[in-house]
Formats: structure tokens, C-alpha cells, sequence
């Protein structure tokens, strides 16, 4: 192998290397603004149940507050789908939990993480 072979093989490698890191980095930024948004979600899911018992239990219609948060978690739902998108096009060790959507090993047959089947 002369120096122009090893020369071109370092360089191949130091590219590869440089994609592989800024997909690992892109991932884990979509990944990170995923957690923000269920945080987000679940926020909205807590004061939507809050609306509706207290509806309920006193008797004050709170429709409009109701159907308003509605269409925000439709929207915030309808992003974190997108984000989800894009992070299959990265490529996966393993798989998705249909359920709390964390990493899983390929064969798993329950989640590790929430129990649930997949």
C-alpha cells in the first residue's frame, strides 16, 4: 500500500466518521425536542382532564376551554408525528415501542422500558 492509498483510506474513514457523528448529533436533537413536546402533551392531556372534572363536579360548561386545548394537542400530536418521521430516516440498531416510543432491541417481544407488548 503506498501513501496515497493510506492517505485516501484516512480520508474515506475521517468522512464517514463526520456523517455518522452529525446523524448521531441530528438524531439526538430530534429526540430531545420529542421529549419536550410529550412533556408539553402530557401538560395538556393533566389540564383538559382538569376542565372536564371540574365541568363535571360543578356543573360550569367549559366547552370552549375544552375543544381550545383539543386543538392544541391535535397540533402538538400531529408535530411530534413529523419529528417521529424524521428520525426513521436515520438508520435503527433496533425499534420503536408503538407505545412509549423508546429505542428497543429488534427481537424484543415487550417493551423494556413501559412492559407493554410490541
Amino acid at each position: 500500500m503506498d501513501f496515497n492509498d493510506i492517505k485516501k483510506t484516512i480520508s474515506e474513514t475521517a468522512s464517514s466518521t463526520g456523517k455518522k457523528a452529525g446523524e448521531i448529533v441530528n438524531k439526538t436533537k430530534v429526540r430531545f425536542a420529542l421529549a419536550n413536546m410529550q412533556s408539553d402533551l402530557d401538560e395538556l392531556y393533566e389540564r383538559l382532564g382538569k376542565l372536564h372534572y371540574d365541568a363535571l363536579s360543578t356543573g360550569v360548561d367549559n366547552g370552549t376551554k375544552e375543544s381550545a386545548l383539543i386543538t392544541k394537542i391535535d397540533s402538538l400530536k400531529a408535530d411530534m408525528e413529523i419529528l417521529k418521521a424524521e428520525i426513521g430516516l436515520f438508520p435503527k440498531r433496533g425499534k420503536e415501542c408503538a407505545h412509549c416510543g423508546k429505542a428497543i432491541p429488534k427481537n424484543a417481544e415487550f417493551c423494556p422500558y413501559c412492559g407493554k407488548d410490541v
